[in-house]
This record gives C-alpha cells, structure tokens and sequence, in this order.
C-alpha cells in the first residue's frame, strides 16, 4: 500500500463529513425556512397580545393613585373639607366619571366613613357611616346618586359598624404611613366583595394623623375588564399573585367560591378550568410560578389536539405590586407545521452526523494503528531507563503504509532515545556534583543558623543585667528620702539614658529574629491598627500629639501575623512621636500623626504620617543601621521593612500631604469580611 500522507487523508475525511452534515441541513433549509418565519410570526402575536394586556392594566392601576394625588392636593390647598361628606361625595362621584374604578372612600381617625361606589350595574350609590349622618355613627346608610352627583334616596341602612376602620385599606395604610396598595380583603358590609386599594395616609400639622383617602378595584369588575380584552382570543389570561392566589381571570367565576360571608378565594391549582389545570401543570414543570427567569417565559402545551402557547411574566413592579400574567394563547395551524418541518430536518441532520462519525471511526483506526505501535515501543524504551547503565533499545520503522508524518515522528524518536543514552551517563555525573555543592550549602545553612541561635541567645543573656542596671538606676534617681550630688545625679541619669538605648537595640534585634517565624492567619487590619494606637496612646497623650484616624473602622482582610505587624506600625508611630519631639515648638503647626487605612484595588494600605521634619535621607532611610537620629539605632525601618517581606507586602516612604513624612504598609488583601469588633 502506497503511504499517503496524514494531511491529505485528514482533510479528505473532514471535507466529506462537512458535506454530509451541510448536506442534510442545507436541502431543508429553504424548505423550513419559508416555515420558521410564519411560526415566529406567531410568537410574535402572542407577545404582543400580552404586552397589551399589560400596558391597559397598568393604564387601569395607574388612575387610583393619580385620583389620589389629585384629592391630596385639593385637601392640601383648601377646595376639599373633610368635614363636608356631601362636597367631598360629590368630587368622588365626577372623578368616577373620568376614571374606571370601582371605588373612592375616605374614612378618619374617629371611625367616620364616606364612600362612593360604582355597581355592576354602572349605577353609583354613597355610603356614609358619620356622626353627622341621619342614621348616626355605627349604621352604614347607602344612599342613590341624583344626576349631579347629588345624594338621593336611602337605599340600605346596615348596622353594626365598627367603631374604627379594620379593613385592609385603612390598617395597612396607618402601619405603611405612606401612600400604598393593600392587600385583597373583604369589605366589611359586603363580605361577598373581594377588592384592592391604592391609599394615601392624610397627616394634620405636627403629622397628626387624620384619615385614609383611598381608591378601590373591585375584583369582579377586574374581571369584567380582563374577560373583554381578552374575548377574541382563544385561550384565557389570568392574573395571580406569587403565592399562587388568583387575582383576576378572563373567565369569570374563576377568582372566589361562595357567597356573602363564606367567600373565600381560590389558588391556582383550585381553579376548575381543565385548560388552565393543563397550563398549571406545564408551568410546575419548568419550576413553578416563583422559579428565576432573566426574561419573560413562552412555552407550547398540547391540549386537546391543539397547541397553546403558554406565557408567565412578571407584572407590576413598577406599580409596587408583584403579580404574575398567566396566559394561554392558542397557536394557529402554520405554527404546527413548522414544528413537523423542524424535525424533519433534525432527522435528517442526525442521519448525517451518524455517518460523519463512522467515517470518523474509520479514520481513527487508520491513525491509531501505527500510533498505537509508536506507542508500545516508547513504553518498552521508558522500562530500560530503570535498569541502570543498559542501553536503551528502541525500533524506529514502522509497517508499509503508515502516514508520512508518523512514519518522522518514530525517527525522531529514535534519535531522541539515542541522545537520552548519552544524557544519562552525562546526568549521572552532574547528579554528584550537585550532591557535593549541596552538601556544602548545608553546612553554610546550618552555621547561619547556629549564628542566628547564638546572637538570640548572647542578646537574651546581655538583656537581663541592662533591665536590672536600668531599673536601679531608675530607682535610684526617683528615691526621694535623701537628694543626690548633681554630679552622681548627671551620671545617673546618662548611665538610664545609654541603658534605655541598648534594651530598645536588643529589643529590635529579637523582632528580627522574631520575624523568621510567621504566623500567619486571616485578620482584619483595622483592629490591628487600633491595638497599636491603644499601646502608644500614652506616650503620644503625653506629648501633646493630635492623632487623626481615618478608615480605621473598615473590615479589610488580609494575612498575616498580628503581632509583628503591631509591632512595626509601633515602630513608626514612635518615629513619628521622636520626629516631632525633635522638631520643638519652633513647628508652625500643632503636631499632628495621622493613620489611614484604605484599599487600592488588590491591596489594602496603612500609612503613618505626621507634620514633622520629613525625611532627611529617604535613599539611605530603609538601610539597616543607618539613621539620622543623633541617638537612633538605624533598626526602626528596617524591622518594618523586613515584617512587610515576611507578609508579600511592600513598604513606601515620601513625604506626607501634612508636610513631614509619610510611612505606607501595603499589604496584599483578601477581600472585604465581616469580624467581631
């Protein structure tokens, strides 16, 4: 068999697997093509059958709280008393007029209640429980409606009033104190009707409460309206709330069961329609009504021979109601034979993808055969590497027919085993060598260490008998029962003063050392930072420092150990207090420390600066041993230098927006955290 080479057989077998696959997919596309435009045609109507749906509802719902705003206004300025029930009656009666709603009520703090109230029937009636009333407070009097709007005739008396308002629209408005929709409640002398208000608290001067103006929707008439929106679809629309109450229906009679005072109303899954059982059992499928869409939802169902498409959209955020569209809108018959077009061609794209892949599998097994030799053979060639010094044996042809390019990749190879012989015996040679220097960087290591043991130990031992000579010393200058020699007095005194200077060396000295062993947790700087301003807090009182804080009560995270860090910021607000000190009363300013903690992007940063001198040699400031200070150890900045290195953070130095110097910890943050303060 003649070798081919792997590229020419790789790109004839893909070239024939592109032209099954666009094949089978491309002879159906003008043929489902022509289809999919009409099925999205209908999609298309189904949406915008909802949206307005939608925007007549929020039409609808939007003229309460207008009605409101505008009754507000007129009380506020004056037109409107709301201690003449007949004017304000009247108002009530010309806004129903111009507004679809059901209801216009007012009712005040001493139980008193007007309201003016649109019937089924389109005839209007007032409702008045006062004590101005005829009938007295506590019996509710309905009354017809002149022409004008004038009151007429007694209708109703209905006794047995509440002596103050317990109805949804007037509790929940009190408690909101501001203007708001109410929960669907039952009133009080009809308990048949099922409505929701929009109501708006009406406060006095010092806002003393006075009454609830409000407006009610009446759900049956909500229904009324959505069944006449709805009438030449087929299908329904349904408004619930998210817990699966039913609200309003397309269909009347779906929204409550039973009557007077046994009217209760119904969950979704009570309804008894079979289409709108069908549709609730589609919807729980897809997670229920309380499931997360990023975007309004349209599915199909098939009921009855007939395919449905079923929406669920969010509605009313913007009118702070949180209600739920449910509609089923049924498809025509080109939507139908779309569907069947589709899979169709998902057939037939299938039966191509089938045969790609045997072609694929056949070349695979083209490809793998020699692969798989090529293989065997650098697994047995790997197996001599553990044999000691034994050459490794490795056969680089292959069988007649095999790919020109693997045939190349088996030469290589052969030679790379070749070379791998001599590397070996190469390898060996530098393996002692290596073991030699490691030897010798061991003994290094260990005598660095040992010298790191001895300094820890030879500054322990030189520590105890300076605290004991500084404390006598200290002792002796405070004794107050005999008054030294000034002479022995002065000596004393320098003897304190040098004695104080070398502990605070050592003491820098073991924070070196304390720094080669770190440990590290999650810890939140601020506290950090407030530790270490409540241990140099006295000395900073003492001198008359002013301490500006700024950040120090955020919750920033970092690792690290808390108390090396405290004792490098220690360090720098000692520098700070010894700079100002030097600096005298000659400042031209109160001397000042400010600490800052803030974060910068992926770092969190505490800096120390005061209104001091500044510093005198920020090139030479972070050099251990070196100072400026006339009696200064040069330690100071290099501890803190070496506390950042141990924590992966920086330290920067320049002068402060105060004038003096500036000293920035930047530490590397782990995010923000809540900690227990």
């Amino acid at each position: 068999m003649r070798a081919r080479g792997l590229r020419k057989r790789i790109v004839w077998a893909t070239s024939l697997q592109l032209l099954l696959v666009s094949g089978a997919v491309g002879g159906l596309a003008y043929f489902s093509g022509q289809r999919s435009g009409f099925g999205l045609a209908e999609a298309y109507r189904q949406q915008d059958a909802i949206t307005d749906l939608s925007e007549q509802l929020s039409g609808r719902l939007a003229a309460p709280q207008l009605i409101n705003s505008l009754n507000v206004l007129a009380i506020q300025q004056g037109q409107l008393s709301l201690n003449d029930f007949d004017a304000m009656g009247q108002r009530f009666w010309s806004q129903m007029q111009l507004f679809p709603v059901g209801y216009i009520n007012y009712g005040s703090v001493r139980g008193e209640f007007l309201g003016v109230e649109r019937l089924d029937s389109g005839a209007f009636v007032i409702n008045e429980d006062a004590f101005t009333s005829p009938l007295g407070k506590g019996t509710m009097g309905v009354y017809a409606m002149g022409a004008k709007g004038q009151r007429g005739a007694l209708l109703e008396s209905i006794p047995g009033m509440t002596d103050s308002h317990e109805e949804a629209w007037y509790v929940e408005t009190v408690k909101a104190g501001q203007p708001t929709w109410s929960s669907i409640y039952q009133w009080e002398d009809k308990p048949e009707v099922l409505a929701i208000a929009f109501n708006q608290p009406l406060y006095g001067p010092g806002r003393q409460l006075l009454g609830v103006i409000g407006v009610d929707f009446v759900l049956s008439q909500l229904n009324t309206w959505l069944a006449e929106v709805w009438k030449d679809r087929n299908g329904f629309a349904l408004i619930v709330e998210r817990n699966g109450m039913v609200v309003a229906s397309s269909r009347p009679g779906l929204t409550s069961t039973g009557t007077g005072p046994t009217t209760k109303r119904v969950r979704l899954e009570q309804l008894p329609d079979p289409l709108v059982q069908a549709t609730n059992r589609r919807l729980q499928e897809l997670g229920g009504l309380n499931a997360p869409r990023s975007a309004p939802s349209t599915q199909t169902l098939q009921y009855k021979g007939h395919i449905y498409l079923v929406g669920l959209h969010s509605w009313g955020q913007a009118e702070k109601l949180d209600w739920l569209l449910i509609t089923a809108l049924r498809s025509d018959q080109i939507v139908q034979t779309s569907q069947r077009h589709a899979l169709i061609a998902l057939l037939l794209s299938l039966g191509a993808v089938a045969t790609a892949v045997v072609v694929t599998i056949r070349v695979s097994d083209w490809l793998l055969a020699p692969l798989e030799l090529l293989r065997q053979r650098c697994q047995s060639a790997s197996e001599q590497v553990g044999q000691g010094d034994a050459n490794l044996v490795f056969e680089a042809g292959l069988s007649k027919g095999s790919a020109r390019e693997i045939e190349a990749v088996s030469q290589a190879f052969g030679a790379l085993v070749e070379r791998l012989t001599q590397a070996r015996r190469q390898l060996a040679e530098a393996i002692e060598r290596e073991r030699l220097k490691d030897a010798q960087i061991v003994l290094v290591l260990e005598d660095k260490l040992k010298s790191s043991l001895q300094a820890a130990a030879v500054a322990h031992e030189i520590n105890l008998p300076l605290s004991t000579l500084l404390l006598n010393s200290k002792l002796l200058l405070h004794q107050q029962e005999a008054p030294l020699p000034t002479d022995l007095n002065e000596h004393l005194q320098a003897i304190a003063s040098n004695a104080d200077e070398v502990v605070t060396t050592i003491e820098k000295m073991r924070s070196l050392l304390r720094n080669l062993q770190t440990h590290q947790r999650r810890l939140n700087l601020a506290n950090v930072a407030r530790s270490a301003l409540l241990y140099a807090g006295p000395s900073l009182k003492a001198a008359g420092i002013t301490v500006q804080r700024e950040g120090l009560e955020a919750n920033l995270a970092v690792l690290g150990d808390a108390a090396q860090i405290q004792i490098a910021v220690v360090n720098l607000l000692r520098n700070a207090l010894e700079a100002l000190e030097t600096a005298g009363p000659a400042a031209a300013s109160p001397a000042t420390i400010a600490v800052r903690l803030q974060s910068e992007g992926d770092t969190v940063v505490l800096s120390v600066a005061d209104n001091g001198p500044g510093f005198q040699a920020p090139q030479t400031a972070l050099a251990p041993l070196e100072t400026s200070k006339a009696n200064g150890s040069g330690l100071g900045l290099f501890v803190v230098q070496t506390t950042m290195e141990n924590h992966r953070g920086s330290l920067a130095i320049g002068r402060s927006s105060l004038g003096g110097a500036e000293v920035r910890l930047i530490f590397p943050a782990l995010g923000a955290c809540l900690f227990t303060q």
